[in-house]
């Protein structure tokens, strides 16, 4: 079975959820982490982060696919002058389930973020990508490379700060429209609408999100999903969305986790309107060190709630009189 860690958002803890659940369910079961796809690697790496908390309780996996700047896969990877390829991720993912009984799952940012962003940056070669005045930017040598981020995120598109245009006198009003006219103007709203909705389509297909890797791999493997967010204001609407997300696309939900200061508002919101009866609170510790996320193990999912998720089936073989097998380090050093 596998407990996929999805996030409302980039920064809200689901590196510490995913050490937080290996330190509480590895000494019960062999458990094995993977993060598929991560960026911001120049800055730190969650599997290594993850080995450091809690590397003691499970196989820590190398990643697919890792990127050194910190901005959604799609363009990190393009960035990097490469591509990601989702039939690379399934194949190592159908591995990774062969060889272990249960994998605990980090996903990049949120849900929908692109792991591929469509026609133009699906191929990450030279000839699909913009000639780059300053080379050393992506090393941090070059001038532009404090700017990266900016640019990345639409800061340096020169917006143009102009006076408001005069506002036109209001029109006359125009006469009422015959039946025939009115019956006219509904089928051509209706028709705009549907070619609205074909073209978001179009859109949607052309690239390929995060979302779509998670269907892809819950069509191979058992998986449910622990939705983690901030505990503070604006996560009712994150999550609920999140959720939503989830459920429309046929995936299984294990739960929730707020990451933050314990908040009974939110947490009960979340719970009645978006219909989940698993909700933690974990408090947001950083830095963290193995002895506090120890500590912090001890206090999370105490009724076990999510113990079944990874033991379908019964526990898994290589469970003996209760205690797991030593777990092993597969991350390279």
């Amino acid at each position: 079975m596998t407990l996929v860690i999805v996030g409302t958002g980039t920064g809200v803890g689901k590196t510490l959820v995913a050490a937080t659940v290996l330190a509480r369910f590895g000494a019960e079961m062999p458990l094995a982490y993977w993060k598929p796809v991560a960026t911001g690697s120049r800055d730190e790496r969650d599997s290594e982060t993850v080995a450091t908390l809690a590397g003691d309780r499970a196989v820590i996996l190398a990643e697919s696919y890792l990127f050194p700047e910190p901005l959604s896969p799609h363009l990190a990877a393009r960035l990097a002058g490469s591509r990601i390829d989702p039939a690379k991720v399934l194949a190592d993912f159908d591995r990774h389930c062969a060889a272990h009984d249960a994998l605990v799952i980090e996903t990049a940012g949120g849900l929908l973020v692109p792991l591929t962003g469509g026609e133009g940056d699906e191929d990450g070669s030279a000839a699909h990508r913009r000639p780059d005045p300053d080379p050393g930017r992506l090393s941090g040598a070059g001038p532009a490379a404090a700017s990266l981020g900016a640019e990345a995120a639409g800061g340096g598109r020169g917006w143009p700060f102009r006076a408001s245009p005069a506002v036109p006198p209001p029109a006359a009003p125009a006469p009422p429209a015959s039946p025939a006219a009115s019956r006219a103007a509904a089928a051509m709203a209706a028709t705009a609408a549907t070619t609205a909705m074909a073209a978001t389509t179009a859109t949607a297909a052309a690239g390929y999100l995060q979302s779509d890797l998670l269907v892809d791999m819950a069509h191979r493997s058992a998986l449910a999903c622990l939705v983690v967010a901030h505990s503070g204001l604006g996560t009712i609407n994150h999550t609920l969305l999140t959720l939503e997300a989830l459920r429309t696309r046929g995936l299984a939900v294990a739960g929730v986790v707020l990451d933050g200061p314990p908040n009974r508002e939110n947490r009960l919101a979340i719970q009645r309107c978006g219909r989940v009866d698993a909700v933690f609170e974990v408090p947001h510790v950083a830095p963290i060190d193995r002895q506090e996320l120890a500590g912090l193990a001890r206090f999370f999912d105490h009724d076990g709630r999510l113990a079944p998720l990874l033991w379908v089936g019964g526990p898994p073989s290589r469970i003996r009189g209760g205690a797991a097998e030593a777990p092993r380090r597969a991350l390279p050093s």
